[in-house]
């Protein structure tokens, strides 16, 4: 039967719509039936016989709610977004282009996947396409693309593809911080009167083997430790001394040192950024044993922190048919869940944080930078030349006024191809003749990868559940509950490092050699039912004595997973090891608005007061922090706008003071700036959106706290080129004083008065950054995931909850943008948002009963291929996703007019070109709904002028 499509009719009403129109190749597909239910909240359930039906409901379901959204991540998994969103997205594209895939490498890996993959991919595009066709039809698109007289592009596999290895090919892996480790180092170098000296000081910085005094979430006797360790300086080989002191001059390879890059870029750090900055899997997570449940079932709660988006980048749906009964997340652009629930099992993940990328010092050529060394023999690099382009409409919204000017960046992606990979070079210092380039244990892994994970939705027991992951690479957590059982598997593709030389920095050839891999599940951390009876996991190690990661201070004495296990403790000894869902819920509320690092500095600013010559002012201060500590260092909003007392504010101000009196002779230039406000990142890397420096994943805390309790090598309080007291004790305190001073002033001047009561701290906000034309929406700042839920197994709807703020739709018509702008948005963009700022749920049904008892609407809908072709306007059409640019949402449009004086339609009319006409051909249509045929982008531009 031939299955003829919405978007052959489209193609003459959308031209009118949207200046564009697209025509559709007709094929021959089996016909489905796929029923969807959706409930109050837009969660759809789908219901459908295969997989690939299910793809084409999710796609379609998704398209419905977030077709604006998954536009702008595809372009972003491409390493395109500047070109459509501006030069703001240039260090995101050409980290994305060095770092993962070029289009002709996502074309292999579809054209390699196994037929399951193919099939769900296949359908789902074919599900988004049958959306865009319909929305087009009923002159409903979302309202950015129309504002800008454009058409989407049609959904493709491979656009999901190149999400899907962004997503988890980013941020699944860690590792890869020896440049930046060698920046620090080398800059440490300079620092000390010696080399030797400057190392022993960078071991209490950054640890090999995780410390015994840090909390891990299962015991030592469950794991396997390592037997990497750092070297001491002596053992160092000259060649990887030369590696380290070549760091600190290094430049970003393939692209003009004119060019203003991020350090993080040059050392090959993945970090989200520009419009997707602070989007990560961060997590926490909470596994309860029925040992101590007091319905004696394991009880699950908390979820991933991924950023704070709007809409989120997660989405909610339900998949059930074809082996798959499961409701829960997955990422928008893909048509897989990764988070939630079965009627057997519950599982939630947070991110491992352990070491699969290292990277490697290769010498080149003095007359040639594409030859290196290696074992010996002189090689070839591998490039691509790479051209960026960067939308002068996006630009203009960052201050480049004129419309006609293109920014054309040039880049050379190089590799290093050994070992059986490929190697991009991510820097290289052109004085010393050394390049810097970064192998990964699972490059090409990620689509693999990604349908590995997505099988756990068949899983019907954590036996199951295990064996789809047994050999999954990617580094994450998974916290597993069934009716009976609890189980924690971590994941990976960790390296079996063999070659010499400290694993903390960049090494020569030489000393590079992995002798294999372990994988999966079988990586030496997973447990089922820990002797503990519970799991807590806030991307903490797996316990002391497994190998770090290499970031500096990740895994130290202090950490955000403290704040849980104080907690669960307390939770269980106040209900005698009888705790109920509510009881985790509540441990996941209060764990996001009590402060995790706070408790083991506090102590000693309050102690450095002690002293009889203190002045008063100091006094009133410790005063102040010690109500703060009896209140559990809680950052809950005040009733008046304010924090309750000046604690928190002190607190801030102080450990500012001491970041600079503690660290800055010995790091100089790598000193962490901190950054207490989550409103405040810089679109680079630069922040994180759930509580900025107070709660995040690799806090700058570790060191400090060290050496407050005199756990360091070095002696951090010293100055090193001054005097210092003999005591440790004393010189901490003389110095925290000193700091308790700087910071009083710089209050006293900032509140009015000299009266420490007085300092009270404007409560802080987290923000949801708007992906869209949505307005930001900022909410009480806590430290939570991005979709949580709270779960006992086997007991009804009651016990089985769900949130996704601030909405599982992001979908606006072009009739609602003006109130939008008016600052009157649709109520369907925040409506689990009241639901999460008051730390509660909404039902999370699994079963077909409870789906059916939610439900608010039932379609059906018939697949069939939507092969389309486009004949608008191409991927390269300047005026795409104007409304996304980062810091900007739909309010950066206002700018527009006011910075060039001319109309938005006057700079789309110079920047781009007409475009060409639709022809429906001889395809026959169904009738539509009649759409208007002038350009409705005149009327939003003419709006905002």
């Amino acid at each position: 039967m031939k299955r003829r499509t919405f978007l052959g009719a489209t193609g003459a009403t959308a031209a009118g719509l949207l200046g564009a129109g697209t025509a559709t190749a007709q094929v021959e597909t089996p016909i489905e039936d796929v029923e969807i239910l959706t409930d109050s909240y837009g969660v759809s359930h789908v219901y459908a016989d295969d997989v690939y039906s299910l793809s084409f409901g999710n796609g379609y379901v998704q398209a419905r709610d977030r077709l604006f959204q998954m536009d702008a991540v595809r372009l972003l998994g491409r390493g395109e977004s500047a070109e459509w969103l501006g030069p703001a997205q240039l260090p995101s594209d050409i980290e994305v282009r060095r770092d993962l895939y070029s289009r002709e490498e996502i074309n292999q890996q579809w054209e390699q996947a196994s037929e399951t993959t193919r099939e769900a991919l296949r359908g789902y595009a074919d599900g988004v396409n049958r959306q865009i066709s319909e929305l087009a039809a009923k002159g409903n698109l979302p309202g950015e693309f129309a504002a800008l007289g454009r058409t989407p592009e049609p959904w493709k596999p491979e656009d999901s593809i190149a999400f899907i290895n962004y997503a988890i090919g980013f941020f699944g892996v860690g590792g890869g911080s020896e440049l930046s480790n060698a920046k620090t180092l080398a800059e440490m170098f300079e620092n000390f009167d010696s080399e030797r000296e400057a190392w022993e000081a960078y071991g209490d910085y950054n640890h090999v083997v995780v410390p015994d005094e840090h909390y891990g979430s299962v015991g030592e006797d469950e794991i396997e430790k390592t037997d990497e360790e750092a070297l001491a300086y002596d053992d160092l080989s000259e060649e990887q001394l030369e590696a380290i002191r070549a760091a600190k001059d290094v430049e970003p390879w393939g692209v003009s040192s004119a060019l203003e890059i991020p350090d993080g870029v040059t050392e090959g750090l993945r970090q989200s950024r520009g419009m997707m900055e602070g989007f990560k899997f961060g997590s926490n997570a909470i596994i309860v044993g029925s040992e101590l449940s007091a319905v004696d079932k394991p009880i699950l709660g908390a979820g991933p922190q991924m950023g704070l988006f709007k809409p989120p980048i997660p989405y909610e749906v339900g998949l059930h048919g074809d082996g798959f009964d499961v409701v829960g997340m997955g990422v928008v652009g893909a048509p897989a869940l990764v988070i939630g629930r079965t009627p057997e099992i519950a599982w939630t993940v947070t991110t491992s944080g352990d070491d699969m990328v290292d990277t490697i010092a290769v010498e080149l050529a003095p007359d040639d930078k594409h030859r290196y060394k290696w074992d010996g023999e002189w090689h070839e690099m591998a490039t691509e030349q790479v051209t960026h382009y960067t939308s002068p409409v996006g630009g203009a919204t960052q201050g480049q006024t004129d419309p006609e000017s293109y920014d054309v960046v040039q880049q050379e992606v190089a590799r290093v191809e050994q070992e059986g990979t490929s190697m991009p070079v991510v820097a290289w210092n052109p004085e010393e003749n050394i390049a810097y380039c970064q192998r990964v244990t699972t490059r090409m892994d990620e689509l693999d990868g990604a349908f590995q994970w997505a099988e756990v939705g068949r899983a019907n027991s954590i036996d199951e559940f295990e064996s789809y992951l047994s050999e999954f690479p990617f580094g994450f957590n998974f916290h597993v509950v069934s009716d009976e059982e609890i189980a924690f598997f971590r994941t990976g593709k960790l390296p079996d490092r063999r070659g010499d030389g400290d694993p903390r920095m960049p090494k020569p050839v030489s000393e590079h050699d992995w002798g294999g891999v372990d994988v999966g599940t079988n990586i030496g951390a997973s447990v089922r039912n820990p002797d503990r009876g519970y799991v807590v996991n806030w991307n903490n190690a797996p316990a002391p004595g497994w190998r770090s990661g290499d970031s500096e201070q990740q895994w130290g004495t202090v950490h955000r997973v403290d704040v849980m296990e104080r907690l669960i403790g307390e939770a269980i000894e106040r209900t005698d090891g009888n705790l109920t869902r509510q009881d985790v819920a509540d441990i996941v509320e209060d764990c996001g608005v009590e402060h995790p690092f706070a408790p083991r500095s506090v102590p000693a600013m309050i102690d450095a007061t002690r002293p009889g010559f203190v002045d008063s002012q100091l006094k009133a201060m410790a005063e102040e922090l010690e109500t703060w500590k009896s209140e559990d260092y809680s950052f809950r909003p005040g009733s008046n706008g304010t924090y309750d007392n000046g604690g928190m504010a002190i607190w801030e101000e102080v450990r500012k003071e001491l970041q600079e009196l503690v660290f800055e002779d010995e790091l100089g230039e790598r000193t962490p700036t901190l950054n207490y406000d989550p409103t405040a990142v810089d679109g680079q890397g630069g922040g994180d959106p759930h509580a900025a420096d107070h709660g995040a994943t690799v806090n700058e805390d570790v060191t400090l706290v060290a050496a407050i309790d005199g756990d360091t090598d070095h002696r951090w309080f010293d100055d090193i080129d001054g005097e210092n007291k003999s005591s440790r004790v004393q010189q901490r305190s003389a110095v925290i004083r000193k700091a308790m001073q700087r910071a009083a002033d710089t209050l006293s001047d900032r509140y009015g008065s000299d009266d420490p009561a007085d300092w009270l701290l404007e409560n802080r906000q987290s923000e949801f950054s708007p992906l869209g034309a949505a307005n930001p929406s900022r909410i009480p700042m806590s430290n939570r995931s991005s979709f949580q839920q709270s779960i006992v197994i086997g007991k009804g709807l009651d016990d089985s909850k769900s949130v996704l703020p601030p909405s599982n739709s992001g979908h606006q018509s072009i009739d609602e943008l003006p109130l939008t702008l008016a600052g009157d948005e649709p109520d369907r963009l925040t409506n689990q948002l009241d639901l999460y700022v008051n730390f509660d749920y909404k039902p999370h049904p699994i079963t077909r009963e409870q789906v059916e008892s939610r439900a608010v609407e039932q379609k059906t809908v018939r697949t069939g291929s939507y092969d389309t072709v486009d004949v608008g306007r191409p991927v390269t059409d300047l005026a795409v996703h104007l409304l996304s640019v980062p810091g900007g949402g739909i309010r950066a449009v206002r700018n527009v007019p006011v910075q060039l004086q001319r109309s938005i339609n006057g700079i789309l009319d110079r920047a781009t070109e007409a475009p060409a006409e639709a022809s429906a051909g001889d395809t026959e249509v169904p009738e539509t709904p009649e759409a208007p045929t002038g350009d409705l982008s005149s009327g939003l531009g003419d709006l905002l002028e």
